[in-house]
């Protein structure tokens, strides 16, 4: 009797470890967003190379090229700060789910 009631115990964690914690939706968001921001930041490099070539087509070079690289540094700045955040998220929801998982392992062991 002991050891049905162990091998079912076992063949439901192991059921229970096999599925995924965490929906496929969560991790689909989480690679379109990384997706979205490199988008957007090659669409920025595009884009301030363009107003780079503009600027030596000006007189006042210098000042031109002073602000473009100013707009450069904050679009690029904002676009690292989400990367970092959406980065940290995952760390935090990957630790969840190895710390589960090491829970649910120990609780299996009799």
């Amino acid at each position: 009797m002991k050891k049905s009631l162990a091998l079912a115990l076992a063949a439901v964690c192991s059921l229970v470890l096999a599925q995924p914690v965490v929906p496929d939706t969560v991790v689909a968001r989480e690679a379109a967003e990384h997706a979205r921001i490199r988008k957007e930041r090659g669409d920025a490099q595009t884009r301030f190379l363009a107003q780079d070539v503009q600027c030596y087509q000006r007189f006042a070079v210098n000042d031109c090229l002073g602000e473009v690289r100013a707009q450069r540094r904050a679009v690029l700045a904002e676009l690292r700060r989400q990367e970092i955040s959406l980065n940290d998220t995952q760390r935090k929801r990957r630790a969840a789910e190895q710390l589960l998982r090491a829970d649910e392992k120990a609780a299996a062991m009799p």
